[in-house]
């Protein structure tokens, strides 16, 4: 997919007497181009930015930020709220850049958003996040009101634009530690894939949810084989030894349990069956 198509799925559109420039525009009037003539994204004057390495056609991730800009001002959020590639000391005259920081009002920090492209990349760094926090983590330690850090990817699939996001919530006793390691400690090791961006979300009011019926994905037969085995590594470690029958009743529970919940079909009720995962531990929950 071109550039133009991924961001005339947006919602912009061509600039009447310009040649290559297309644009949006949001709540109050205000305006974000892109120029295909200069190879540049034009944010406006509200949303600040720190650098200008973003603002161009240079790499993939720039188009990701792109679109997650646009998403928190469709979301709500005010562009004098938005400060782009914010810049933190990283010690050893070292320093680090932010994708994207959303502001309150008042100017303290509310929200971190390191944007990745989807794929490896996204993976790679959230791999990292899980195994000692990252850059999120480090950023967070440089201003500790924040309330939310997110790792964000997006892309567009056939005619949909789809994203992804993990985000660590912020309790309170995260903010009296000492340094990244501290923080990682305390964490939950629990991220969160959402209560941000969704629909029962808004703007700095988190609310994340347990699964509902719209966030079901239908099995397709590729993804048979990868729940058979992962199972049968769940046999394996629990020495079951009928694996076969064992894979058998347990799929047809599932399918029961998800059959059950079509009651909250049409809502956005919290389903009663739920896989949680951590650190030590996987299991399903059921209600």
């Amino acid at each position: 997919m071109s550039n133009k198509t991924f961001i005339q799925n947006l919602g912009f559109t061509p600039k009447e007497n310009a040649i290559g420039i297309f644009q949006k525009k949001y709540a109050d009037g205000y305006c974000i181009e892109v120029d295909f003539e200069t190879s540049k994204i034009n944010y406006g004057e509200l949303i600040k930015s720190e650098s200008k390495t973003t603002q161009n056609f240079s790499q993939p991730e720039n188009w990701v930020v792109l679109e997650c800009v646009n998403r928190l001002l469709e979301k709500g959020y005010k562009p004098n709220n938005i400060i782009l590639e914010k810049t933190y000391p990283l010690g050893h005259n070292n320093s680090g850049r932010l994708d994207v920081l959303v502001t309150k009002d008042d100017g303290t920090v509310y929200l971190m958003i390191e944007c990745k492209t989807f794929g490896a990349e996204f993976d790679k760094a959230f791999s990292k996040l899980k195994k000692d926090g990252g850059q999120l983590f480090t950023y967070f330690q440089q201003d500790k009101n924040a309330d939310i850090l997110m790792l964000y990817a997006s892309e567009l699939r056939g005619n949909e634009i789809v994203y992804r996001n993990e985000i660590v919530k912020i309790e309170e006793d995260y903010r009296q530690t000492g340094n990244v390691k501290d923080f990682y400690d305390r964490w939950n090791k629990l991220p969160k894939n959402n209560g941000v961006f969704d629909e029962w979300v808004k703007p700095y009011d988190f609310q994340s949810k347990a699964l509902t019926l719209s966030s079901l994905k239908d099995i397709k037969q590729e993804d048979s084989s990868f729940i058979f085995n992962q199972f049968l590594e769940i046999l394996r470690h629990n020495v079951v030894s009928d694996k076969g029958n064992a894979f058998n009743r347990i799929f047809t529970l599932f399918l029961c349990k998800i059959y059950d919940e079509k009651v909250n079909e049409g809502t956005d009720n919290e389903l009663g069956f739920q896989w949680l995962e951590g650190e030590d531990h996987r299991t399903f929950q059921l209600r």
